[in-house]
Formats: C-alpha cells, structure tokens, sequence
C-alpha cells in the first residue's frame, strides 16, 4: 500500500545520492517477490522448492513545483541520460523529524507518468515515477533532522490551466489532453564468471498523446486529419511540435512548458452520435510522441 500523506500527518519525501531531493505526495516502497521453482535437490533426488527472490519496484507521486533534482531525475528518462542512482525513501513526522528510512542503491528508472490535463479539473499538476531498486536497506533513525527539508514550496500549475500550441487547427477547442507516460525496459549485460550482471535501460518509449476536441473543433479537426492520410503516407512535414504551456491562475504567468515533438497521426475518433443529447458530441486525435520536455520556470 502506498504511503500517502493525509493532511499534515506525516510528510514522504525522497533523498537522492545523500541529499534531501523533495517532497512527494505518495511514496509506494519496495517489497519482495518469491518464484518457486522445483527442484530435484532432495534425498535420490526427491523433488525440493527452490527460490528466486526478486524486489519489486519503488514508486512516487510529487507535485511539479520548481526545478531540482526530483524533477532532473524524472526528466533524465525521456532524455535518455539515465543512471542508477543511490537513494532513500524518507517519512517524517508533524514535526519534521525523521521516523522511517527506505534507502536503496542501483536504482533505475523504469516509467514516468504525467497527468491528464482538464478543463473542469482543480487537481494540481503531479508527476509519477517507478524505479528499480538493485538492492535495499532500512537503516535505523532517530527522529534526526534531515538538512534542506523545509516545509517552504511554491505553488505549481493546476491541470485546468493549459495552452496548447502548434496544432494545425484553433487551440482553444481543445477540453482534455492525456499526455504521455514515458516508460524503459531494463536489460542485463553479463561480464564473465564471478562477476554481477550490470544493468541499463533499454527501449525507451515515449507513449501517445491524446487530445479530446470539443465538437465546434470537428471540422477543422477532421479537414486537417483527412488531408494528412489521404495519400497513406505521414510525411515529415505533417509531424507536429507541440508546446502546452501551464500558466499560473490569472493566465499571466507561465509556470512550466511541455514540449512534444516528432507527434505523428495515430487515429482520429468521434465520441457516439445520440438522440436527444444536449452537448453535441466532441472528437478525439491520438498522436505518438517521438520526444517530450519538460521545462519549469522557477
């Protein structure tokens, strides 16, 4: 079960190579996965449970504030600049005292997810990461004091608060876009007898786009999509570099920007047509992504 923090109570947070790297909304610690195997280990070879032991993923969710490291080792996986990195889940008190240490070590990234942005939505802007953990450790503590965990944060965008840039139609139709989750697989590389496998990522991908059009954006939607596949090919001038700036709430100031690039057509849907329905039924476009960014302005 994840730890998640209900009001004050108690405050997860997350320290990446020894230093306090920022708080978190939910912090899902690791645990343990056992394989059985059978066998012939016994007596004349009676057959026996052998097993291989394995730790599962760590997760965490954190609100997008401001830059630091939190977010640079979010971001390094759509960079494809990843490395393992040493860290420790940390759980503090009302007091910010420190009353539980996670740590783990050879950690990989594995799965960044970003939230759906929505028009009636009032939920902040959250970013959601797995890892791999090579091993882990619960080392003792004793209510110490963590150094740079303060209880001062900026406050960062809501999912209501969104522009979209770069389609090839007016913007400002656009209700909902479910942005992409960046995930990786992780490879093994052997170096010999007696030596550890190494571990990398491998396979990076980027996910898809999804972007729901109000209907009085249809026709201009579906105009530019059938031009788009009306000779079967997608040519490079018909990718997209999209930008979805998150302004504060008087839309003066832009908190962080989103840049998509390389977004090629997947499909093009229309929600179903209904008798009697008083909204007009919207549309929906699906683009892959073949790079994303993240920018925060702090």
């Amino acid at each position: 079960m994840a730890i998640a923090r209900p009001g004050y109570a108690r405050q997860p947070a997350l320290e990446l190579d020894g230093r306090f790297a920022g708080w978190l909304r939910s912090l899902q610690p690791p645990g343990y996965q056992v394989d059985t195997v059978v066998a012939p280990l016994g007596p004349n070879g009676a057959a026996r449970l052998a097993a291989n032991v394995g730790i599962t993923p760590m997760a965490a969710e954190f609100d997008l504030h401001q830059p630091g490291p939190l977010l640079d080792w979010a971001l390094s996986l759509p960079r494809a600049n990843g490395v393992a990195r040493a860290g420790a889940g940390l759980m503090f008190d009302i007091d910010l005292k420190l009353n539980r240490r996670i740590a783990w070590s050879d950690g990989w990234l594995t799965e960044l997810r970003l939230p759906t942005l929505d028009a009636t939505s009032k939920l902040p802007f959250t970013i959601g990461l797995t890892w791999q953990p090579g091993a882990v450790s619960y080392p003792k503590v004793s209510a110490e004091a963590v150094p740079g965990a303060t209880t001062v944060r900026k406050k960062g965008p809501l999912r209501c608060n969104y522009r979209v840039q770069g389609l090839p139609f007016d913007s400002r139709w656009v209700t909902r876009v479910a942005l992409p989750t960046v995930s990786a697989r992780l490879a093994e590389e052997a170096h010999g007898l007696g030596r550890l496998p190494s571990r990398h990522q491998s396979s990076v991908q980027m996910g898809e786009v999804r972007l729901d059009l109000a209907a009085a954006g249809r026709d201009a939607a579906l105009a530019w999509v059938g031009k788009t596949i009306a000779d079967g090919v997608i040519a490079d001038s018909e990718y997209l570099s999209l930008t979805i700036d998150l302004p504060d709430a008087t839309q003066k100031n832009v908190l962080a920007s989103l840049t998509l690039s390389g977004c090629g057509l997947l499909g093009y849907s229309e929600e179903a047509l209904g008798g009697g329905d008083e909204a007009l039924p919207g549309v929906s476009l699906r683009l892959a992504v073949g790079s994303l960014d993240l920018k925060v302005n702090g």
